[in-house]
């Protein structure tokens, strides 16, 4: 059996992890590793979250051995995100979620998402991210509980009965007919100049800012706007789409790519 992973949004609320964890292994699920994704941690109600999840899991040990928890700050080219508001930091935040995710399906982990702490905007980002990267083996979920367990703020419930776990319905895109993918291998491999192409197999590997990008392939920002954009028009044409398609979409279209 692969190792799982189970990968939580956090807001103020630090139940939710634990409510949802707790949900899955009554569900008879074999959970390795415990991810919850925040934003920075210098300021409430990050910080007392994060607090109470360390005193749960590192302290106390409630899960015991051989559980491992971790915390991954979302963080962008400029640094890490004290938020998640404003289009730039949806896409920072996209792209560092994306790239966490990618790298545990590399190492053929199962994951499960939680979808139900934090910002709604972490929510949809994480879902776009699942649906790039997930396949039949891995699991989204949003939690619902009853409403004098959330008061109690409880880490645990009294009763099962008291916690929903639901599971988010979503379009795996890895999971692309054969000649779809021959249609995306043909795409990057013929359609796509040598320059676009390694910009792209870039992106799609690991997510990166467009500055990032730049960095790494030892060229200007300005140059990976550009190709970015001819790739786009060419997607464009190639899929017969109605619009333009963004960054997201590429990924959404191309991720299937290796």
């Amino acid at each position: 059996m692969p190792e799982s992973v189970f990968v939580a949004t956090l807001g103020a609320e630090p139940q939710v992890v634990t409510l949802a964890l707790d949900a899955l292994l009554t569900q008879g699920m074999d959970i390795h590793r415990v991810i919850v994704i925040h934003t920075l941690d210098d300021r409430e109600p990050i910080r007392s979250s994060l607090r109470r999840l360390h005193q749960e899991f590192i302290v106390d040990q409630f899960y015991g051995l051989p559980l491992r928890f971790d915390s991954h700050l979302l963080a962008g080219s400029s640094g890490p995100l004290a938020d998640v508001i404003t289009p730039a930091e949806i896409e920072d935040a996209f792209q560092s979620l994306y790239t966490l995710l990618r790298q545990h399906k590399q190492a053929g982990r199962r994951i499960h998402l939680c979808l139900a702490g934090g910002r709604k905007t972490m929510a949809l980002f994480a879902m776009a991210a699942a649906q790039i990267l997930f396949d039949l083996n891995d699991g989204v979920w949003h939690l619902v509980s009853h409403p004098d367990l959330i008061t109690s703020k409880q880490l645990h419930a009294d009763s099962q009965e008291h916690v929903v776990l639901i599971p988010v319905p979503i379009a795996y895109w890895k999971h692309l007919q054969p000649d779809d993918q021959s249609r995306v291998r043909h795409f990057v491999d013929t359609i796509l100049t040598p320059s676009e192409r390694e910009v792209v197999q870039l992106l799609i590997r690991e997510g990166l800012s467009n500055a990032v990008l730049a960095a790494r392939l030892g060229k200007s920002a300005k140059t990976i706007a550009n190709q970015l954009t001819s790739t786009y028009l060419k997607l464009q044409q190639y899929f017969d789409l109605p619009d333009t398609p963004d960054r997201t979409m590429l990924l959404v279209l191309l991720g299937s790519y290796s």
